[in-house]
């Protein structure tokens, strides 16, 4: 009977160790430490989010904000700014929302005037030549008897951020 008693207490000593209180279910769980948590608790530091698992804090980056130079940023927001030397180009990273996660999107823009290109440069020119032709002619309409002729010289100059070209029309009636 002493024998029945004693390994009755045994097992029931060894079955309160393997079993929690709750439920009958194994308690594994190991709690974390400093700061104490239960497993599956997390506090975020920046832009990392710290979980407990197993015991052990365990860091990864949050995906619902930004991460620049170690700094987190919240969607919807401009992280930094840029204008170049010229003044008109500027540049931005902005965090934005994308389903449920944070990414950041650069911007380059500019306000700098635009440059013709050659073709129109060219258009423009033979809007010129045709113009002058047209005064030209009617400067000889103007004129009963002439004998002596008339030379105009038009000088039009296109400029591109390599290249100058200087072009020169003469016409003489």
């Amino acid at each position: 009977m002493k024998i029945a008693v004693v390994s009755l207490f045994i097992m029931l000593y060894a079955l309160s160790a393997n079993f929690s209180e709750v439920g009958g279910e194994k308690s594994h769980e190991k709690k974390c430490t400093e700061p104490k948590a239960s497993d599956g608790h997390f506090y975020m530091e920046g832009c990392l989010r710290i979980t407990c698992k197993n015991g052990v804090w365990r860091p990864s980056l949050e995906e619902t904000v930004c991460c620049y130079q170690r700094q987190a940023y919240t969607p919807h927001t401009t992280i930094t700014a840029t204008t170049a030397q010229d003044g008109c180009t500027t540049s931005l990273i902005e965090c934005r929302q994308d389903g449920g996660n944070a990414k950041m999107i650069v911007q380059v823009g500019s306000s700098c005037p635009t440059v013709a290109s050659q073709d129109q440069f060219e258009g423009l020119q033979d809007m010129l030549k045709g113009q002058i032709s047209e005064i030209d002619q009617l400067d000889c309409s103007c004129q009963t008897e002439s004998t002596s002729s008339t030379t105009s010289t038009t000088t039009a100059t296109y400029t591109t951020s390599t290249t100058t070209t200087t072009t020169t029309s003469t016409t003489t009636t």
